[in-house]
């Protein structure tokens, strides 16, 4: 029996070898045929090996480009390896690049190689498989003929176990006595065992009793321990929650103290304010004065606080007094013997209380220059600069407080309107053509080092009806509108000739409710605006 099996084990080791030889000798033939093929795309190797190197030096533009001319060259050669690596390297590129159509041709491109190249070394391994699996077959049915051979063999040595067999039998009761002794020994070995593990088992429970006893001490502990610390960390808590609101408690009643008195200097500050303002209504001339004197005629005047920086100012040349007061009685005299009027709109600098103590200093200055027989426009202008300039002593500080005007002089017996400005301007409406005549450069008063200013005289004959309008920049530097812009002088021009034939309460209404709506709910008035509207004829 042993022969015949050494037989068969030699057969199928020499069958195993024999085929793994062959296996082998057909993937020695396979990789030489890779080899020689490997050689022919060397160049186009060379080439993409060159792209990616740009890449790692930041050219990826570059290699993009030297990619793209040798693809055809890698497509022709049928290299499933370089094409899928070129098709790899393109999409890569062109997403660092953000090109999204590249991106997408040669990501399904990619893809698609990959794939194809996945399913082939399937089909080889697969291939390779059932290859093997032939060659055990074939080896399996050569064991089977040897076999066969030894089956003889097998039959000679069943006699040969047939005659052992009775040779045992002879011994085979000797040898059953020496199993009953040494079955009866190993079962008093197993019963001692079995009292040795009881004992272990009796050991082991009670040191697992013991165990418990000292966990439930040590979790009672662990409870106790909790409950004080949690007692004493509600009693900590309770402790700072009641100090926090004392503290609360004191600032409080701190805030409340300095409420009341800001809210008393509030109430100081308020009726300051408002005294200031009654000061300077009681100072600027009435509206009705200018309805006296010239009948179409209109003054929007909208401080942007209580008290303004911008006012308006009339004299009478032939009285030789300012027209603060509205005598009803002698109205109709009052309008024949004012054939010369002066009229100006004035913006000071700043708004509030600073702009309003500048327009009470400004107000008086304008009455004390012509009081000194001083009434042309642009004299006017440059006598006010100076006296401004001395007033706050600006040759000698840095102050820079001062004045932006537009000043006429309106001769109704000569028909003539004489105008001078210091950066504000006058706009003139006949026949219905605007003309906007713009002031000097300089203000009134401010850094500037020269303290004598000419300013230039306009003159504009009254050879038809003619309405004038002086206003400051307030109106036009209002932001509003849906974009939240300015409003314009262009803007403001345009509305101005559209309303200049309107009745002037009407004009006054529409300019009044413009400016509101320009302005709307999200914007506030950001300085004070003045606008004066007057015919002649």
């Amino acid at each position: 029996m042993k022969p015949a099996l050494k037989v068969c084990l030699t057969s199928l080791f020499s069958a195993l070898l024999f085929f793994s030889s062959v296996n082998s000798y057909g993937d020695s033939n396979k990789s030489d045929a890779k080899g020689s093929m490997q050689d022919q795309p060397t160049a186009i190797s060379k080439a993409i090996m060159q792209a990616e190197q740009l890449h790692a030096d930041g050219k990826t533009k570059k290699a993009v480009n030297d990619l793209e001319k040798i693809l055809p060259k890698v497509e022709a050669l049928e290299d499933e390896v370089l094409l899928e690596k070129t098709y790899r390297l393109l999409f890569e590129y062109h997403t660092e690049l953000k090109n999204k159509k590249k991106v997408e041709e040669f990501g399904i491109l990619y893809n698609l190689t990959k794939t194809a190249r996945e399913k082939k070394e399937l089909e080889s391994s697969n291939k390779k498989k059932e290859s093997l699996l032939k060659k055990n077959a074939y080896a399996i049915s050569s064991l089977k003929e040897e076999n066969k051979k030894s089956e003889l063999d097998k039959e000679l040595a069943q006699q040969e176990v047939i005659l052992k067999s009775s040779e045992l039998l002879v011994t085979r009761d000797s040898l059953g006595i020496l199993d009953l002794i040494n079955s009866e020994r190993q079962n008093q070995i197993d019963l001692l065992n079995k009292e040795k593990q009881l004992k272990e088992l009796k050991v082991k429970e009670q040191a697992l009793i013991i165990k418990e006893k000292e966990a439930r001490e040590q979790l009672t502990w662990v409870i106790l321990g909790s409950l004080v610390l949690g007692l004493l960390t509600l009693g900590v808590l309770a402790f700072y929650i009641y100090r926090n609101l004392q503290q609360k408690k004191k600032y409080s009643n701190q805030i409340e103290g300095q409420l009341q008195i800001i809210s008393h200097q509030h109430e100081n500050i308020t009726n300051s304010i408002t005294y200031a303002q009654r000061i300077q209504n009681a100072m600027l001339p009435h509206e009705n004065s200018f309805h006296q004197q010239f009948p179409d005629s209109f003054i929007l005047f909208k401080p942007k606080d209580v008290v303004s920086g911008d006012f308006y100012w009339f004299f009478n040349v032939k009285t030789g007094s300012a027209l603060n007061d509205y005598d009803a009685e002698n109205e109709s005299n009052a309008a024949e013997d004012s054939q010369k009027i002066i009229v100006a709109a004035v913006d000071c600098t700043g708004h509030g209380v600073p702009g309003a103590f500048m327009s009470m200093i400004a107000y008086n200055l304008l009455n004390m220059i012509v009081s000194k027989n001083i009434l042309e426009p642009d004299l006017i202008l440059a006598e006010l600069n100076r006296s401004v300039r001395f007033a706050l002593q600006q040759y000698k500080n840095d102050n820079k407080d001062g004045m932006d005007m537009a000043i006429c002089s309106i001769d109704k017996e000569n028909k003539v309107i004489e105008y001078a400005g210091a950066k504000n301007p006058i706009v003139i409406i006949k026949d219905g053509v605007l003309e906007h005549i713009k002031g000097d450069k300089e203000p009134i008063g401010g850094s500037q080092g020269k303290s004598d200013r000419i300013y230039t005289k306009h003159t504009i004959a009254i050879d038809k009806p003619t309405t004038v309008y002086l206003f400051s920049d307030g109106f036009e530097d209002q932001f509003g509108g849906p974009e939240g812009k300015k409003f314009m002088i262009k803007n403001f021009k345009e509305l101005l000739l559209s309303i200049h034939h309107e009745p002037f309460d009407k004009q006054k209404g529409i300019l009044d409710k413009a400016i509101e709506d320009w302005k709307g709910t999200k914007e506030k008035q950001i300085d004070d605006i003045l606008v004066m509207g007057l015919r002649v004829s």
